[in-house]
């Protein structure tokens, strides 16, 4: 049975993606990501392994210990206000990069801009250094 520690649990769902019985259940609203871990009766230790924060702890199954529930809000994007991520997943990420590749040139924090924004942004730049550079070829 797995013990969650909900206070370093970073609700990346890591865990759910590798239950192979599929007792880690997740679910996401626009808000909020929710995921229930059923009670396991497995020795299977997968989650606990691989999850990033150590949240997971594997002990002795017992009916009596309800099943645990952790739900987060999301965070929303900087540009678009659609939500992609937890805070402690975001704050993970953040203490982990050196200070000076958390924004780009122009001061925007890429961890607080959703994966889409982040694409968009990335290619505009993109075509606009191509565009600029064919046209000084052109000379």
């Amino acid at each position: 049975m797995i013990r969650v520690d909900a206070g370093k649990c970073l609700g990346c769902l890591s865990c759910s993606t590798v239950c192979p019985s599929q007792n880690i259940v997740r679910t996401e609203t626009d808000r909020t990501r929710s995921i229930h871990w059923k009670r396991c009766k497995e020795e299977c230790d997968l989650c606990v392994e691989l999850c990033p924060a150590k949240a997971l702890t594997l002990v002795a199954f017992d009916d009596s210990v309800p099943e645990p529930d952790v739900s987060f809000d999301l965070v929303a994007c900087k540009i678009c206000g659609s939500r992609y991520a937890t805070e402690p997943m975001l704050q993970r990420i953040e203490s982990t990069l050196p200070e000076k590749v958390q924004k780009d040139a122009t001061g925007l924090a890429w961890i607080r801009v959703c994966p889409v924004c982040r694409r968009d942004i990335e290619a505009e730049r993109a075509t606009s250094q191509l565009v600029l550079g064919r046209s000084r070829k052109s000379v």
